[in-house]
């Protein structure tokens, strides 16, 4: 993409005190601001109590040595749901005599209650699996010992397996309970499934609740996968195909105790361990070849390498006109940096008349990698990039900006690998400014009110309600600056869109790819600098602008209109940067 259309008359201006007021102080939230949120947010997005209570909703709770007042507090938090069909099974290996008093306690007052001392402590999957022996419902939601539910969760969960009778997963977003439950604090705001993400992290956690058809089918739980059980879980029931639902509410407080990887992720550190295992195992029982490490300083973040067989052709198509500094940087890093070989660069010239263009042309043309064409006619950068396709051999094309800088060596191989995925549509990279703030990290449609680039002016690492940038996602769409696609997929859907003559045929390409039956990944382990704009010079045209920004409503307005997918509507649409919105409307 090389720039991003704004509705005429955009309201750019107005937002933008509060962007530099954001990367000034940070997007953490702090626990005022969430405060201020949930008072003035939260309750207008509840939906009411459902009259019909007709799906029962079994809940499942392991215990071991659990403290008296958090089992209190979550028993309590069940008492109160204003979804009042639903049991709760718990199962609890203590050894600590005075523990199982006070459930025992609940159990006797509330038939709904049911209690199981195990035979010794089983451990969590275990003990779960002794509780789900006991479970009655349609649906099975599963809680940790130390947390709680607000008092809407289930209402709000039986009014989504309303809606969608088909479901077989839901989650929900969640937040953190200080260790004392007095404060709530650092949302998760999910998108929803995303699985690019999801082999990266596990974000679904809570609130997590299944069908318990195809819980009995998968088994239950694997004490194998203890501490990522429920990762595991989740894994091996993807491969039944389920229909996944987000509800983008928080229906769950995870509980910061001293023991809970809630308060530190360090607290548990063979969650990791057990997490990349229940990865490994699940891409080997699909016979995807893969190396799951782990992201550095990173603990339970995962670091999927999918392998590049048969050394496939990539075609770098890179249009420009002069800007011979630009280019020579371009093409330079490409070839000083790629360990990948089997490539070929078009470079596409679109009315160069600058000397100093043909001579560095004329330099070039003793590298059998590079191929030179002309294309002399009036801009359009669809038509341009389309003229350069027909020109390659390419199985993969990547498409790039002229003003771009590799950083990584392996940036070409990781972008390939995952675009000759069969399931993936196009593969964009990580693109920084020169100051090493993020440019572009995938994008939203709607954003700005057409479409914008998340976490942009942001650094790696950087915590958000949205999480991190670091980690792979699912978008509608992704920058052109450099995007890769499978060559077939690319000609399937009718290469870029010529209608778009400077800006937006990026996003109608995401568009094209993920209704077609694709998705499109954010790949951060490709690195470029995006010297953003300097290329286009006289092409960005108000005229220009406008076009684009009307031809894109024919095929935005749908997703402006509905939501992205692939974003969260708690936060703030018109913020690149994820904070949570200021109003319900």
């Amino acid at each position: 993409m090389l720039k991003i259309i704004m509705p005429p008359g955009s309201k750019r201006r107005i937002f933008a005190g509060r962007v530099k007021n954001l990367l000034r102080h940070g997007p953490n939230n702090s626990v005022f601001i969430y405060k201020n949120w949930i008072r003035r947010i939260e309750p207008k997005t509840l939906n009411p109590v459902l009259e019909v209570q007709a799906t029962l909703i079994s809940l499942v709770v392991p215990c071991f040595n659990t403290p008296e007042r958090y089992i209190k507090a979550l028993v309590e938090s069940l008492i109160k749901q204003t979804y009042t069909n639903w049991h709760l099974s718990i199962a609890d290996g203590s050894t600590d005599k005075r523990s199982p008093d006070i459930i025992e306690r609940y159990a006797g007052q509330d038939e709904r209650i049911s209690y199981i001392k195990t035979n010794g402590n089983l451990g969590i999957s275990g003990n779960t699996n002794a509780a789900l022996k006991r479970v009655k419902g349609t649906y099975v939601g599963f809680l940790d010992h130390d947390d709680v539910l607000p008092t809407w969760a289930l209402n709000e969960m039986a009014t989504a397996i309303k809606q969608n009778p088909e479901a077989d997963i839901l989650y929900s977003d969640e937040d953190r309970l200080s260790e004392n439950g007095k404060v709530r604090m650092s949302p998760l705001f999910k998108p929803d499934w995303s699985p690019d993400l999801f082999f990266s992290a596990n974000y679904v956690t809570h609130f997590f609740v299944i069908k318990a058809k195809l819980l009995k089918k998968l088994g239950g739980l694997d004490s194998k996968y203890d501490g990522s059980q429920d990762y595991d879980l989740t894994l091996r029931a993807l491969e039944t195909n389920p229909k996944i639902v987000h509800v983008p509410k928080v229906l769950y407080h995870m509980r910061m105790a001293k023991s809970s990887t809630a308060s530190s992720i360090t607290a548990k550190d063979y969650v990791h361990d057990s997490g990349r295992q229940a990865l490994s195992d699940y891409f080997s029982r699909n016979h995807i070849k893969v190396d799951v490490l782990q992201m550095p300083n990173r603990p339970t973040n995962h670091r999927i390498k999918y392998s590049l067989d048969g050394m496939p052709k990539i075609s770098i198509i890179i249009p420009f006109k002069d800007k011979v500094s630009l280019l020579e940087t371009c093409v330079g890093s490409i070839l000083d940096k790629t360990n990948y070989k089997n490539y070929e660069i078009i470079l596409v010239s679109n009315n160069s008349v600058e000397e100093e263009t043909f001579t560095y042309l004329n330099s070039l043309k003793p590298k059998p990698k590079i191929k030179v064409f002309f294309y002399d006619k009036p801009f359009n950068f669809s038509k341009i990039n389309n003229f350069a396709r027909k020109k390659s051999e390419g199985a993969v094309l990547v498409f790039l900006n002229n003003d771009t800088e590799v950083l990584n060596n392996e940036w070409l191989e990781e972008l390939a690998s995952v675009a000759l995925r069969k399931e993936v549509g196009e593969v964009g990279a990580l693109l920084f400014y020169p100051n090493k703030t993020i440019q572009h990290s995938g994008v939203v449609v709607g954003m700005l009110g057409t479409a914008g680039h998340v976490f942009r002016g942001l650094k790696l690492g950087m915590l958000t309600p949205f999480w991190l940038p670091d980690w792979p996602r699912n978008y509608l769409a992704v920058t052109a600056a450099c995007v890769a696609v499978e060559a077939t997929k690319f000609d399937k859907v009718g290469g870029f869109d010529e209608e778009f003559i400077t800006a937006g045929q990026d996003v109608r390409l995401g568009l094209a790819l993920y209704e077609a039956g694709y998705r499109n990944v954010y790949w951060p382990f490709a690195k470029l600098i995006h010297y953003e704009n300097v290329s286009v010079g006289a092409y960005n045209k108000r005229n220009d602008n406008r076009h684009d920004y009307e031809v894109s409503m024919k095929y935005y307005r749908h997703y402006i209109d509905q939501g992205d997918p692939y974003f969260n509507p708690n936060l703030d649409i018109m913020s690149e940067i994820p904070v949570l919105r200021r109003s319900h409307e």
